[in-house]
């Protein structure tokens, strides 16, 4: 019998694990705001211009956590390149599956021209390199951390694939819903490689919690909910395992707590079509077109919509940010 957050893991990441292998993209089983377009990337760099300013004279990283295929810190990259010369700069991403490590590096050599991307294998490797400054960066990487599924006082395991609730103390008696395995902890490595340092996300969820659960698959674009009312399992687990994604909508008031523990400060937090826009949305706009012309953005302006509209993922998501500074 295991809990499920080792059950997860082990769908997720395991030997034979579901992200172990490119699934995202319009030919994938979901797209992300990365996938759509590379103005998500290039606004979060233009909001990143500030701090870079103020660092100007110390060793710094950019690092993308869960990048898949590297597209997020090379959008990063390509932009910052035209407005900066990045001398003190590093890019890299953190990357634990070997099988990734190769894409992301000719994803980053595809698209920018120059200094070459670093794929640090873990905190260990990052740590070492005694960065005084490092920007994490990430997108859909809260709801890809294994949980634990709660309900009133009871916890899942899974035997012979099949789920069931146990009993366990000093469980809230009211409480249905996920919690996150090994948030402090990832937290604490984020804060052990570096004295000052900025996390920045975006994922699907909220700060309030839903009193029922959200975990879901994903495959080919359509989802399938793991139960079929409040406990009963709808989803044949054996079947499918490693073969579907799994998700579920992230509590950003318990990553909040986390993190003022470790003494950063929220930044922001909003939904993501907003947040762009107090990125400088509108001027990546202006850049590009001074750029590139009118007419090649003409070509990305159906997508930009597509970050932004309500009705697709302008709303559906939402940004955070946190500030650990010494200053």
């Amino acid at each position: 019998m295991q809990k499920f957050s080792e059950f997860m893991q082990e769908w997720l990441y395991g030997e034979n694990g579901y992200y172990r292998t490119l699934r995202v993209g319009k030919k994938g089983d979901f797209y992300t705001s990365v996938s759509v377009s590379a103005f998500f990337g290039y606004s979060i760099a233009n909001y990143l211009l500030e701090f870079l300013q103020n660092y100007t004279n110390k060793h710094l990283a950019i690092v993308e956590i869960g990048a898949e295929k590297g597209n997020l810190i090379s959008d990063v990259a390509f932009y910052l390149q035209h407005k900066t010369g990045l001398k003190n700069v590093e890019f890299a991403t953190l990357e634990p599956l070997l099988e990734l490590h190769t894409t992301q590096k000719e994803t980053f050599s595809n698209v920018c021209k120059g200094p070459n991307l670093r794929v640090f294998q873990n905190f260990k490797e990052l740590k070492e390199e005694k960065f005084d400054f490092i920007i994490y960066l990430s997108n859909e990487l809260l709801d890809a951390f294994a949980c634990e599924l709660y309900y009133k006082g009871k916890m899942a395991f899974v035997e012979d694939f099949t789920l069931q609730f146990l009993p366990k103390e000093n469980l809230d008696s009211n409480f249905i819903g996920e919690i996150p395995v090994g948030a402090c902890e990832f937290v604490k490595e984020l804060e052990s490689c570096a004295k000052e340092w900025l996390f920045i996300t975006f994922d699907y969820g909220s700060k309030q919690k839903r009193g029922e659960f959200s975990l879901r698959f994903y495959k080919e674009h359509s989802t399938q909910n793991l139960f079929k009312n409040e406990k009963e399992q709808n989803f044949d687990l054996k079947e499918n395992f490693g073969k579907w994604d799994i998700t579920y909508d992230v509590d950003f008031s318990l990553w909040e707590e986390e993190f003022k523990k470790a003494g950063a400060k929220e930044l922001f937090f909003g939904r993501q079509n907003r947040i762009l826009v107090d990125f400088g949305l509108d001027k990546v706009g202006e850049w590009y077109i001074h750029t590139f012309g009118l007419e090649s953005f003409m070509h990305h302006s159906s997508k930009i919509r597509t970050l932004i509209d309500p009705a697709l993922l302008g709303e559906r998501f939402f940004g955070i940010g946190f500030l650990k500074s010494i200053k």
